[in-house]
């Protein structure tokens, strides 16, 4: 059991979400690597591994990237897409909350999440254009 606490806060059109921690329930916290017959040696974590099988430091984000573009017909241009270990961190603006929540749900979906993090989240009703902000902490983001 988890507690999902918002905080929204609503400026001419523009709702901005404060931290949302969403655990992928399926999947234990944490990567779970195999060892090998060589001692000493394991195969990459499943949030190391990139979109073609290769090892990637940033593989999570960008194999989530690739679902998101796969999945989503809606514009997520303005989302940007972290990781930390096995953790994705989305940031960024979209257009509503059924979309975030569809979003979320695909992240937890791909193999080696074990938790969502939302961090400023923007909602943009039509018309209205989104407030800039910036984030820091994260070093590298990838932009859909």
């Amino acid at each position: 059991m988890f507690i999902y606490a918002v905080e929204d806060k609503s400026v001419n059109g523009v709702g901005e979400s404060s931290v949302v921690l969403v655990p992928a329930v399926h999947r234990p916290f944490g990567a779970t690597a195999k060892l090998s017959p060589l001692k000493g040696f394991s195969t990459s974590p499943p949030e190391r591994i990139g979109v073609r099988g290769e090892y990637d430091y940033n593989g999570l984000a960008k194999r989530v990237l690739k679902c998101f573009n796969q999945s989503i017909q809606e514009d997520i241009s303005r989302l940007k897409i972290r990781q930390r270990g096995c953790v994705v961190i989305l940031t960024g603006a979209v257009s509503s909350r059924t979309l975030l929540n569809e979003l979320v749900t695909l992240a937890t979906s791909v193999e080696g999440t074990a938790l969502v993090e939302i961090y400023r989240m923007q909602f943009i009703e039509e018309g209205a254009t989104a407030q800039s902000f910036t984030t820091q902490g994260f070093a590298e983001g990838f932009t859909a």
